[in-house]
């Protein structure tokens, strides 16, 4: 069943970077090994069905590069020994010529829906924010977490504030979207989100016009700032497409 989910998985609607070369129509095992970060030999013996200490994490990339049904899904962590994923409600995807220009960009850039979760990335993200490229990655539930101070600086007097603001307005304009209310809880949860939460009511300042500063160590020793950027389909609300683009325009990422 995975060579065949395999086969008849068309490279370029992938939801992340692709790093072979060429033109085919369809994903190798080696192509799956580099997705997933193990080697072609270990991507190979999950395939013929060796029985291996294979990690959830490894698995749930599996089904989110092959963009398994929730059936498929289910067999698979079930065949490797792994409970079945809660799966979530499908919502919006980018369509091609989105995914198309994503993948073009040498920017750290992703695209997101309503609930901020996180549908799809290219390569420079992947290398340089490596949170957004894991299964099931959510921007705000990572950025009030513990791990998100080491790469966004200065968090509680520059980043809370405005993130807090955005993701509250998102709460009130979308008030049906359970996935939106189900991340705003596990979000307040987070010690002091909270009280701040109180507080933001009034906050409409959006992100793009800040300059915010982010440790990149692959790019320079020492934080520098961003500006991220906002972009979407017209007439369309359910996916934003993002984009970090450092202020100092001397500033590339490898």
């Amino acid at each position: 069943m995975l060579r065949a989910w395999r086969m008849a998985r068309d490279p370029a609607l992938l939801p992340g970077p692709v790093p072979f070369r060429g033109h085919r129509t369809y994903l190798t095992q080696l192509d799956m090994a580099l997705l997933l970060g193990v080697s072609e030999r270990w991507y190979r013996a999950l395939e013929r069905g060796e029985d291996r200490k294979y990690a959830r994490e490894m698995i749930a990339g599996v089904a989110r590069i092959l963009d398994l049904s929730p059936r498929q899904s289910t067999a698979l962590h079930r065949g490797t020994g792994h409970p079945p994923p809660r799966h979530r409600t499908e919502g919006a995807r980018p369509d091609a010529a989105m995914l198309d220009l994503l993948h073009q960009q040498r920017r750290v850039s992703w695209i997101c829906d309503q609930a901020w979760d996180v549908v799809a990335v290219n390569a420079v993200a992947a290398r340089h924010c490596p949170w957004l490229a894991r299964a099931d990655a959510n921007v705000m539930t990572w950025a009030f977490s513990a791990e998100a101070r080491y790469q966004l600086r200065d968090w509680d007097t520059r980043w809370a504030a405005p993130l807090l603001g955005r993701l509250r307005l998102a709460w009130q304009r979308w008030p049906d979207n359970e996935r939106l209310d189900e991340v705003v809880r596990t979000v307040r949860r987070e010690p002091g989100v909270a009280e701040l939460w109180a507080g933001t009511a009034d906050v409409r300042a959006p992100l793009d016009d800040a300059a915010l500063p982010m440790y990149f160590p692959l790019v320079a020793p020492d934080p520098f700032d961003v500006r991220v950027s906002a972009y979407g389909r017209f007439a369309d609300t359910a996916l934003r497409w993002l984009v970090l683009t450092p202020v100092d325009p001397t500033v590339t990422f490898p």
